[in-house]
């Protein structure tokens, strides 16, 4: 099985990177690996137009227009007006990679279903291939084996314990002034993300910055290992903003909370990237990609990865540069991507301590005095 292009992980951004690099080159054979057959994740996402648009190369082939048709609800020619209006659509997690997954296929993407272990497994499974990307997530094996263990610069902002459930039927969103007087009356803030209604079920994720202590208190959950809604270990005070908020989304947003299916998880949200965005193993060139290049919390890190990926696609194809161009020009624009990401993350953080100094105070105003006389 020979391939110009060989990709360690098929998530969103791995698929991105390989279908615009096809876009760029049609005649590359590529061959993309991924070790989870069946996407678990069905969370919502922030996905900006605009991070489709940058950089990307954008035709009018069928597969492309149904792809922007099931994730965004729109051609492409109303999708470019939005993304002039920095607008932005919340898919789920499985549907955004079902539909990249299927426009990859449609382009002529191979992906196989089996776990690459590393650089060393992947390049004897492929002594043809001179390059390379690494697009398996955050935790990237092929990270540390290209960089060595010190390969992050990192820094945390934010503790955030993160619900995610099902709505039934369509819900809504609260009012922006709704959202802020319910936020005056919690200890933490919360922030809420509900995507599109499909199958009789809307997607809420709602997210509770809280302080280190009651992050230190909440036992480990994850993803995989979540906590349920009412388990007897979450801290009193968070558990009474999480059953306050849910109440005013009940009365507010007309919301009917499917039982059972509320998951509970704790995550730090920092920034990161790795020390380099690519390096040469030998004669091969490796390329990282997505959250194994870098991430940034704020709904940010998928955009930002579709952003860099077709930054990178453009490398890829490149029949003017070797493997070590390649390398070096996709390292040299690093320190922009980094430096527009992390101040973005940065911004919003402040945004995020300016916001949480005004509810304090709001909290201290009589509920009357919002009352209009």
């Amino acid at each position: 099985m020979c391939a110009d292009i060989v990709g360690i992980g098929a998530g969103p951004v791995g698929l991105w990177v390989a279908s615009q690099t096809k876009k760029q080159k049609p005649g590359l054979d590529i061959q993309l690996y991924e070790r989870h057959q069946q996407y678990e994740r069905s969370h919502v996402l922030r996905l900006e137009y605009l991070s489709m648009l940058l950089y990307s190369i954008v035709g009018n082939d069928p597969s492309e227009k149904r792809f922007f048709e099931d994730i965004t609800g729109m051609d492409i020619k109303e999708l470019i007006l939005r993304a002039a209006l920095m607008g932005y659509t919340n898919p789920r997690t499985n549907e955004l990679e079902e539909a990249l997954k299927t426009h990859a296929a449609d382009l002529g993407i191979k992906t196989t279903y089996e776990k690459i272990s590393g650089i060393d497994e992947a390049e004897e499974r492929h002594p043809e291939c001179s390059r390379f990307v690494g697009a398996d997530g955050a935790h990237s094996r092929i990270r540390e084996e290209l960089l060595g263990e010190d390969c992050l610069i990192e820094q945390s902002l934010q503790h955030v314990v993160e619900l995610k459930y099902q709505a039934e039927g369509d819900a809504g969103r609260l009012s922006l002034g709704r959202a802020f007087h319910t936020n005056c009356k919690l200890d933490s803030m919360a922030f809420e993300y509900v995507g599109r209604e499909k199958c009789g079920t809307t997607p809420v994720t709602v997210r509770f910055f809280v302080d280190q202590d009651t992050y230190n208190v909440l036992p480990e959950a994850s993803f995989r290992e979540p906590l349920r809604l009412h388990d007897p270990r979450i801290p009193e005070s968070l558990a009474k903003d999480i059953d306050a908020y849910l109440e005013v989304r009940k009365a507010r947003a007309h919301e009917t909370y499917a039982e059972g299916s509320g998951k509970m998880s704790k995550l730090t949200l920092s920034v990161y990237a790795a020390r380099k965005f690519a390096a040469m193993h030998g004669d091969k060139a490796w390329f990282l990609a997505g959250d194994a290049a870098l991430g940034v919390p704020y709904f940010r890190s998928l955009n930002a990865g579709m952003i860099v990926g077709s930054q990178l696609a453009q490398a890829l194809a490149s029949d003017t540069l070797n493997n070590e161009g390649r390398v070096a020009i996709y390292n040299l624009v690093r320190p922009l991507d980094i430096s527009w990401e992390f101040v973005t993350a940065y911004g919003k953080n402040a945004g995020l301590g300016i916001y949480d100094v005004v509810r304090k105070v709001g909290s201290l105003i009589p509920t009357d005095a919002f009352k209009p006389r």
